[in-house]
């Protein structure tokens, strides 16, 4: 009976001890509850530029015929679908940046400003893709139980009192009362430089401004960010973030199969641009076909957008070219972009030959053609800008061409812009599957018809149906 006595106590200590000791156990070191901000700033800021430059090669590019592909290229052939992996990591980062702001509340306020930025970034890239999207009750299934939130309007989205362009304007007046702060950590793009920020905040807003300018006045507003002259100065102030020659971040495109790297190729609508400009840049994104470099003769050549297996058969792709050594040969050959400087000053170029700003449309524009020029260290040839393909003349068909070429790897900003103005007049992929008609929109996630299907349908039932060439609210009509 002692003896039993003895290992009921021993037994009934060791619980005591034990528990004790449970929770440190039972507590992973490698997994804390709460990230620091300066891990979930880099990764929002890689995810996002990355995003945005893998979408821009897999489609943003071929949308705007920048690129064309002979291989499984139903988006060049304007088969373009749902694009559902975007739309769920555009969500997954937008939860990373509310949790961003939420630990900048009482802390560093620069953290919040620039979530904010990035916040209207990503507002942006989905409603420009998709039109009304789920935006005023977005993430908030976690704090307010709501996982089926409503679909808001596009133009509610941008312009509203908790919108885009207000989220911007906020996070400009945060980030110019934060410069007292400590400085941040984690920023890939510019080191924590508040200044910079600002700089960038501003410039999108330009952007986003003149992406809505159909719709209603934004003169006021541009020439009061222009007067401030605090907009992004040179190609320093670029956004992005750079790629490494090391794995895990170089460029995807390096890595990749040969057969995926040269199912792209150089389109016929920037080879005409290109060759017709005397463009040094054509060289610089795009090679020689191996046949003429095989016979001593280098020339570069280029198939129309949207070929079909019988079309594209018509073509010998060994005398096609295929993309840039800095797209394939060098790991960081490229940049993940949010936002180029000469992108900038193209609208700002628009806006001033427009008369909704004052000073020199021709200054601006030839800023931008030579911004984008040295962003590829290319030397612009002596007489370019006087060529008459190039000359000011007050059109803003060059403005809008020059930009489109400068937005080569920088998301969908050339379907974009083709998509709000006009230009470039495209060609009509040769065997698209779309009725002749350049899409405008994707159509929604298929899941958004299983887990939101009120919400799905009352914006389907808003905006006129769920396909491809539904124009979005700041579309050109």
């Amino acid at each position: 009976m002692n003896y039993k006595i003895y290992i009921l106590l021993l037994a009934c200590l060791s619980f005591g001890s034990c528990s004790k000791e449970f929770e440190k156990i039972n507590t992973n070191p490698n997994a804390p509850e709460q990230v620091d901000a300066q891990f979930l700033l880099s990764n929002i800021l890689w995810n996002a530029a990355n995003n945005n430059a893998v979408d821009a090669w897999n489609a943003g590019n071929f949308l705007a015929q920048l690129t064309a592909k002979h291989n499984f290229n139903e988006i060049d052939r304007y088969d373009i679908r749902t694009n559902t992996e975007l739309w769920n990591k555009t969500y997954l980062l937008l939860n990373d940046v509310k949790s961003l702001e939420t630990l900048a509340e009482n802390g560093n306020q620069t953290y919040k400003g620039v979530a904010l930025v990035m916040r209207a970034f990503l507002f942006a890239t989905l409603t420009d893709l998709w039109g009304d999207v789920p935006y005023s009750e977005a993430i908030k299934g976690t704090s307010d139980n709501n996982f089926s939130p409503k679909y808001d309007t596009q133009e509610e989205i941008y312009t509203g009192n908790e919108g885009i362009l207000q989220t911007l304007r906020d996070a400009v007046t945060i980030l110019d009362g934060s410069r007292n702060n400590l400085p941040i950590k984690g920023d890939l793009i510019y080191n924590g430089n508040v200044d910079q920020w600002i700089r960038f905040a501003n410039s999108l807003r330009v952007r986003y401004l003149l992406r809505v300018s159909n719709k209603i006045n934004v003169a006021s507003e541009i020439q009061t960010i222009v007067s401030s002259n605090l907009l992004m100065q040179s190609n320093m102030d670029n956004s992005l973030v750079p790629y490494l020659a090391t794995a895990p971040s170089q460029w995807f495109v390096h890595t990749i199969r040969e057969g995926d790297y040269s199912g792209v190729r150089m389109s016929s609508m920037i080879d005409s641009v290109l060759t017709n400009l005397n463009d040094p840049r054509l060289q610089v994104w795009f090679k020689p076909t191996s046949a003429s470099v095989g016979m001593g003769m280098p020339v570069y050549k280029s198939i129309p957008n949207g070929l079909g297996p019988a079309s594209i058969g018509q073509y010998d792709l060994a005398d096609v070219s295929t993309l840039g050594a800095i797209f394939r040969d060098q790991p960081a050959g490229v940049n993940a972009v949010l936002m180029l400087y000469s992108e900038l000053q193209f609208a700002l170029a628009e806006a001033a030959q427009r008369g909704l700003i004052g000073g020199s449309a021709q200054m601006y524009y030839e800023n931008g053609i030579q911004a984008s020029f040295d962003y590829y260290n290319t030397t612009m040839p002596s007489n370019y800008l006087v060529q008459s393909e190039v000359a000011w003349d007050g059109s803003l068909s060059k403005i809008i061409t020059q930009k489109w070429l400068a937005s080569m790897l920088v998301g969908y900003e050339g379907w974009f812009n083709y998509r709000r103005t006009g230009f470039p007049v495209l060609k009509q992929a040769v065997d698209n599957v779309n009725n002749d008609m350049v899409p405008v929109r994707y159509r929604y996630p298929d899941t958004e018809k299983a887990v939101n299907p009120n919400n799905y349908n009352a914006a389907v039932s808003r905006i006129g149906g769920d396909t491809y060439n539904i124009k979005v609210w700041w579309d050109k009509p």
